[in-house]
């Protein structure tokens, strides 16, 4: 499990497009009452959830991020990141280098006020899911969970093959991604939300979809890229036909760009005591 700094930087600007601005103003509302906050942001990449959040949680909050994150390559470029984006000025930060699969939750998760994350559970397994639901709890902390992949992504003009190498690519997103086990893809916002209000949280899911249109041949490239790789690991493993890469490379570059709606789910969850 990890992100190169390259493909974060190029979806920086469609994740602040897509996130559920509505859930982000009833968190606001929830914490307009406090002096100051500590945030833990879990598998934080370069610092893009500070970024965005940091703002618009409130100008006169005294704010402290704990951004947790495993690869030392991405905390490096977050610290540079950071050190000179004017929306992480004023924010006390703080990184911690820790693999969530096998870290403990209870002491990354002590003294928050909110938790945050962002494209990371539907990389995790149900028992991850789980324990993390359970730490919440027993921590009693809002979380605002952004860009959880739902399993849509369809481009306009469609091409023969979408269909099949989107399959592909939610059967690969169920793979083990070192998180827990095999992962929920799809499935792990909705499966998420339950586990909240299993533990007495008021949970919110709202829809956060990238709109990627013809004039960004970057990220339609990416995207392309992205699922063209997941099928590659299908083929060899004898779980997709040969042919299916090729088909769908061509059948995308012969339609063009396009439109792109790519389907998330961002997810609000409140605890009992500040429900």
């Amino acid at each position: 499990m990890g992100f190169d700094p390259d493909w974060l930087a190029l979806r920086a600007g469609f994740d602040t497009a897509a996130r559920a601005t509505a859930l982000e103003a009833r968190l606001a509302r929830h914490v307009a009452g406090r002096h100051d906050i500590r945030v833990v942001d879990l598998g934080a990449g370069t610092g893009a959830g500070l970024v965005h959040l940091a703002p618009r949680l409130g100008a006169r909050l005294r704010q402290s991020w704990c951004l947790v994150e495993r690869d030392p390559v991405l905390i490096a470029a977050g610290r540079a990141r950071l050190s000179v984006q004017p929306e992480a000025a004023g924010v006390a930060v703080n990184w911690l280098k820790a693999d969530l699969a096998t870290a403990d939750l209870a002491p990354v998760l002590e003294g928050a006020n909110l938790v945050h994350f962002t494209a990371l559970i539907d990389l995790a397994g149900r028992a991850w899911l789980e324990d993390l639901a359970g730490a919440l709890a027993r921590a009693g902390v809002p979380v605002l969970g952004a860009l959880t992949w739902d399993g849509r992504m369809g481009w306009d003009p469609a091409a023969a093959t979408d269909a099949d190498a989107v399959a592909g690519f939610a059967r690969h997103q169920r793979r083990d991604k070192g998180l827990g086990g095999p992962a929920l893809g799809p499935d792990a916002a909705p499966y998420f939300a339950e586990a909240l209000r299993r533990h007495g949280f008021e949970v919110t899911l709202a829809r956060s979809d990238w709109v990627i249109g013809p004039d960004h041949p970057a990220m339609h490239q990416a995207m392309v890229d992205g699922v063209a790789g997941a099928l590659v690991d299908l083929v060899d493993g004898g779980e997709a036909p040969a042919g299916l890469v090729a088909d769908f490379r061509a059948g995308r570059a012969a339609a063009g760009p396009g439109r792109l709606v790519v389907g998330h789910l961002d997810l609000l969850g409140i605890p009992p005591s500040l429900a």
